[in-house]
């Protein structure tokens, strides 16, 4: 079992200057600002095989491959790594989704 944490951001100036297209040309400029709010990460590999993915939502990929799972982000990152089964991922916050604050994994 492996388990993240991950402080939320809140960004102060320069949304949206961060985008190469933006800063090729013009330049760019970030000022944001961790706080002590979390987002969770808990990744585990279950015994029968299946692919979980929870959030919001609870989904469940059988033997079909990763391509059904909904959730783009988890679908896209489990495809880069090549896993087509046998792992649960479950997103948890310290605060509710919609609130627009923000999260980076440093990788």
């Amino acid at each position: 079992m492996i388990i993240t944490r991950t402080p939320f951001r809140v960004t102060l100036g320069g949304g949206g200057t961060d985008l190469s297209s933006y800063y090729s040309k013009y330049g760019g400029f970030i000022f944001a600002a961790g706080i002590a709010k979390y987002m969770y990460i808990d990744v585990n590999q279950p015994f029968d095989g299946l692919v979980r993915v929870k959030y919001s939502r609870s989904e469940t990929v059988k033997d079909v491959g990763v391509d059904r799972v909904e959730h783009e982000i988890a679908r896209e990152s489990l495809k880069l790594m090549g896993i087509k089964r046998g792992l649960e991922v479950v997103s948890i916050a310290d605060i509710p989704a919609g609130t627009r604050l923000g999260f980076r994994i440093w990788i």
